[in-house]
């Protein structure tokens, strides 16, 4: 019974593991590449003007948070996919 069991929580706990290393992916470069590509587009391409380095490290982030969505959905339709060719597939065993 409990080899079930773990044989159970095993693929649960991977998907939960892989969408929490995505998550904290995500979160670092949400923290790191909007400050970056401020300071550098500021020194480097703006020549010091603040305010165009401001709008390219809100695109910067927006950019990830774009992202992030696209790789959620992505994640999603595929876990759907998995499901409903397991749904089929046990109709027909069933039959």
């Amino acid at each position: 019974m409990s080899d079930q069991v773990a044989a159970v929580t095993t693929p649960e706990q991977a998907a939960s593991r892989a969408a929490l290393m995505k998550l904290l992916f995500f979160a670092a470069t949400l923290a790191i590449l909007p400050i970056s590509s401020y300071f550098l587009t500021e020194k480097y391409v703006w020549s010091g003007n603040s305010n165009y380095a401001a709008i390219t490290a809100i695109c910067a982030a927006n950019i990830v948070l774009i992202a992030y969505i696209v790789v959620s959905l992505m994640e999603d339709k595929r876990s759907f996919k998995v499901s409903e060719e397991k749904k089929l597939s046990e109709t027909k065993k069933e039959r």
